[in-house]
């Protein structure tokens, strides 16, 4: 799953990085949380843009957001067949640039969290899907979902799930509007290269959302080797 993670690449870097024609103006932020606004990036008629958008995927025929769930994520292995996501996995696809992620480890009675990124500190691109939804007075709402896929052996020590990474090569695929073929488009949800990415402890006030700052993604002091991953 991915319940939460943090975005402190300037947006001048994130326009360059994803060649887009627009990026709206991003404060650092180390504690994102689903119904938060955050960025996601698409292909549109005008070139690739950043557009801000409601974390948490409200399906164009929902009468009641009140009583939806918050669609926070979207299994890999039902999200082209699930009623809420099938249509956007076909033809509404979006990347959700992150600075990297926090996941929670069951340690004996208590839960640790994790702080995890690319270790070359790139911003990971996850693989997400949009959709938009009218309210009653007309106003049109933004919303979106992050793919979520089984867990790589980094991972696998903390959790068995983690968000769908995409790699540079895979974005024009993946952004592609006018791609429909769920066999090809279901082949670019696997699990990231563990090789890319690097994982530590951090500090517990990551579970609160109010809390922020770089403070969140820096790794606690541990005399336990085993509490790094591919940080060396």
């Amino acid at each position: 799953m991915c319940g939460r993670y943090g975005l402190n690449h300037p947006d001048p870097v994130l326009a360059e990085w994803y060649r887009a024609s627009f990026m709206p103006e991003l404060k650092p932020r180390y504690n994102i949380a689903p119904t938060m606004e955050i960025l996601a990036i698409r292909d549109t008629d005008s070139g690739r843009m950043g557009s801000m958008m409601r974390w948490g995927l409200i399906p164009y025929w929902i009468k009641d957001v009140k009583k939806l769930p918050v669609l926070n994520n979207a299994r890999a292995e039902t999200v082209a067949e699930k009623p809420a996501f099938r249509q956007p996995f076909r033809q509404r696809r979006c990347l959700i640039p992150a600075s990297g992620f926090f996941e929670w480890k069951t340690e004996s009675r208590r839960k640790q969290p994790y702080f995890i990124s690319s270790r070359d500190g790139a911003p990971f691109s996850f693989a997400g899907i949009y959709e938009t939804w009218v309210t009653d007075t007309g106003e049109a709402k933004e919303s979106c979902a992050i793919i979520t896929t089984g867990c790589n052996a980094l991972m696998q020590p903390i959790h068995d799930r983690m968000p769908v990474i995409l790699p540079e090569d895979a974005w024009d695929t993946w952004l592609d509007p006018d791609l429909r073929r769920n066999e090809i488009l279901l082949s670019l949800l696997k699990p990231c290269d563990e090789n890319r990415m690097q994982a530590w402890p951090v500090t517990q006030a990551v579970g609160k959302v109010v809390n922020q700052g770089e403070e969140l993604f820096r790794p606690l002091i541990s005399e336990q080797e085993g509490d790094f991953f591919g940080a060396n």
